[in-house]
């Protein structure tokens, strides 16, 4: 008896921490050494060094604006996508459950102090939880974008 009580006792206590831990770990924010647009210009640039492409830059501050909501600080999304490491995951139909995390996703913005972050899924422990092809190449595009990130924020 005692040891059924000890173990539920460790899933109760397991489950709290990943509850509590998993939300922090499945991001990464950094800040930037570069104020706010010179930060969204050198996302698509460093990225695209590495082959990445741009396609697209939403302006979620003018969103916010258009909708009403006042005081917005400034943030943008940029997407960004790798043809050879995206076709390496949906050639695979059994992959292709994860098209809906493509393309990646790297947010900039700029709190209340004025110090300029950038954040975006941490593709690297995402990875893990797919196992297989998708860990494979989902880990190596982690590495380019830190690596791409790692020349302007800390």
């Amino acid at each position: 008896m005692q040891f059924l009580l000890g173990f539920l006792v460790g899933v109760v206590i397991t489950g709290v921490l990943i509850w509590k831990v998993m939300p922090k770990m499945m991001s990464i924010t950094k800040k930037s050494n570069l104020n706010f647009e010179d930060t969204v210009e050198a996302v698509q640039k460093e990225a695209k060094a590495l082959g990445w492409n741009a396609p697209h830059v939403y302006n979620m501050q003018q969103s916010f604006t258009k909708a009403g909501y006042e005081n917005v600080e400034k943030m943008k999304v940029v997407s960004l996508g790798h043809a050879k490491y995206a076709y390496k995951i949906v050639r695979n139909d059994k992959d292709k459950n994860i098209l809906g995390f493509m393309p990646y996703r790297a947010g900039v913005y700029e709190d209340k102090n004025g110090d300029v972050y950038i954040t975006g899924a941490n593709m690297g422990i995402m990875s893990k939880m797919f196992g297989g092809n998708v860990e494979k190449i989902m880990g190596a595009s982690a590495k380019d974008l830190e690596k791409a990130f790692a020349k302007f924020s800390s």
